[in-house]
């Protein structure tokens, strides 16, 4: 009996991540899920260290989102208030308001984004 080696393929989805340390933005691009939504904690994790009240992640690019993603989330937005800041998710795609929305995370919401009108199928 021989053993065959099966190279490992990777299953991870790229998720891009901008920080502008600056202004207190994160923009994020692409799949925030399980294998990769820790990351997106890392970079709101580094805005704690700032100066910032107010930590702006542009969701334009989330394509998509699972439960890892949304603990991610929540627990970025347990440690803006901790720290006396708040999380807003700016330029969410309509997918991303509804998930929101119907996780009763709508609070992340710009104000803005949050009175668009959403499909309500």
């Amino acid at each position: 009996m021989r053993a065959r080696v099966i190279p490992q393929q990777t299953l991870e989805r790229p998720l891009l991540l901008s920080i502008d340390l600056q202004t207190g933005r994160v923009t994020a691009a692409g799949e925030l899920d399980r294998l990769v939504a820790h990351r997106l904690g890392d970079a709101l994790y580094a805005l704690s260290l700032t100066d910032h009240r107010c930590w702006t992640v542009d969701a334009a690019g989330i394509t998509f989102c699972d439960a890892e993603g949304l603990r991610v989330l929540a627990a970025s937005a347990a440690l803006a208030e901790d720290r006396g800041c708040t999380l807003r998710l700016a330029s969410p795609s309509p997918f991303t308001v509804r998930l929101l929305r119907l996780t009763g995370m709508a609070g992340l919401l710009d104000p803005q984004a949050d009175r668009s009108p959403v499909d309500a199928a």
